[in-house]
């Protein structure tokens, strides 16, 4: 499959409180069928229109902008990178199953349960749009499709979730190639994953005098009471901005609040991922740093405060690329893809007991590191790490006196014999993007199931007691 080539400068994003008051959205749009994509595309300059630091007021409402997007199902796959990772250095788990999409350029995974079975979804970033697989049973994993935009967008991001018992993803857009490609968020519904069907699209176009925001390399999805998707946290690149969005009803999409990072934007202050776990939310600002809010107050249309002071969680030199909480919410971990310098730690943990006065306490590094860690998640005491080409690490977290925490390494799987090139010849991206966890059944036997893409390979299944 042909890579794109200008995409190298927007993987890192891989890779007084300036605020809003309540804007509502007119509406999700519709898609409509377009004509098949065209045999060949023309490669253009990567546009990333300067972001401004001028307040947000209430002056227009946004609306959706109609953009005919459609899906079109990849049949038969490509054949491309299939470089199998079994058979590599394994410790404290089991090789599972090895199932090459056959791109070479996926990217986030989530799982979703329908009718007894569960399901793998990974976004296919410039290649496609995003890849199926029926892990119902791990040892067996079935294809069940790809499929790809009816116009060129980056899709680096997906997350699936629920509603009224019915199964969506959403998926990111960024702008790679010109001006004109398509950028936004796309909902996809998967209830029937042999079928799935798109059900809107949305592009923020004016809110207050913020106009045409419209990149978003990442989303969140907070959930209600019932488990449903009520609300979308994405990430506004080219502003600086986190954005709310409430989808609880599709007929009446709209943004409900914002955040702008109040000490200006730049290229460099920009919302890469956004956490939420319990009622806080996790804005991981690359260089600007770490920004906690709390959820209510977000969802709720008020004036948005950070729990923490600005610039409190922000290493010298490092850009956050992600971050998680511990369990008991008094510690969090930050990590940083992209500075990488070894012995420099790109995974970190902060003290929030006191969320007003955080505290470094340690770092964790690997010895003799191919690259960096990427996306992160806790799970219990143990902390999941997609660590790139040094593939999947998992540690465990010991809170249990927190004056001196520690994070040990329990298992890992390897997954290059060597460090080579990743996408676009990086030295860097290449290997483990992100893991996801569910509870299996190995020849009997009940395990943790690790999921994880595999940013030139596909889907790896490994599993741990």
């Amino acid at each position: 499959m042909k890579r794109l080539a200008t995409t190298l400068s927007i993987i890192p994003l891989i890779l007084a409180c300036t605020c809003s008051t309540i804007t509502p959205i007119t509406s999700f749009t519709r898609d409509t069928d377009v004509p098949p994509l065209a045999a060949t595309r023309a490669d253009a300059a990567t546009t990333n229109p300067q972001p401004t630091a001028k307040a947000a007021t209430a002056t227009r409402s946004p609306t959706s902008t109609s953009v005919p997007l459609s899906l079109r199902k990849i049949d038969p796959l490509p054949t491309d990178c299939r470089e199998s990772p079994m058979g590599l250095p394994i410790q404290n788990m089991i090789e599972v199953a090895y199932l090459p999409t056959g791109f070479c350029f996926n990217g986030e995974i989530d799982l979703f349960e329908k009718d007894g079975k569960l399901y793998v979804v990974q976004s296919l970033s410039d290649e496609a749009a995003f890849f199926i697989a029926d892990v119902t049973d791990p040892t067996k994993p079935v294809v069940v499709g790809a499929w790809q935009w009816s116009q060129f967008t980056y899709t680096a991001d997906l997350k699936a979730f629920k509603q009224n018992s019915k199964n969506y993803i959403v998926l990111s857009q960024q702008r790679a190639r010109s001006v004109n490609d398509v950028c936004g968020i796309e909902i996809v519904d998967v209830t029937i994953p042999s079928n799935p069907a798109v059900v809107g699209y949305y592009k923020g176009v004016t809110t207050g005098n913020i106009s045409n925001w419209c990149d978003v390399h990442t989303s969140q999805v907070s959930v209600d009471s019932k488990g449903d998707g009520a609300y979308l946290y994405l990430s506004s690149t080219a502003r600086g901005d986190l954005r709310v969005i409430d989808i609880r009803d599709f007929n009446n999409v709209r943004e409900v609040n914002h955040y702008t990072y109040p000490l200006g934007t730049s290229q460099n202050n920009f919302v890469h991922d956004t956490t939420i776990v319990g009622d806080r939310v996790y804005v991981a600002y690359w260089s600007a740093g770490l920004i906690i809010l709390d959820k209510k107050q977000v969802e709720a249309g008020q004036t948005v405060t950070p729990l923490n002071p600005v610039d409190s969680i922000k290493p010298s030199g490092f850009k956050i690329h992600q971050a998680y909480p511990t369990a008991d919410g008094n510690f969090v971990f930050i990590q940083d893809e992209v500075t990488y310098k070894p012995p420099f730690s790109q995974l970190r943990l902060y003290d929030i007991r006191d969320v007003k006065n955080p505290k470094e306490v340690l770092s964790v590094t690997l010895e003799n590191p191919f690259s960096s860690p990427h996306n992160i998640l806790i799970d219990g005491d143990k902390l999941f790490v997609g660590w790139y080409m040094d593939g999947v690490r998992v540690f465990k977290v010991d809170v249990s006196k927190p004056d001196q925490p520690k994070v040990e390494p329990v298992a890992h799987k390897a997954v290059r014999a060597s460090k080579g090139k990743g996408v676009m010849g990086s030295d860097i991206f290449d290997g483990i993007w992100g893991v996801r966890l569910h509870e299996c059944n190995v020849k009997g036997e009940k395990m943790t199931c690790v999921y994880a893409s595999d940013l030139t390979r596909g889907l790896i299944i490994v599993a741990m007691k």
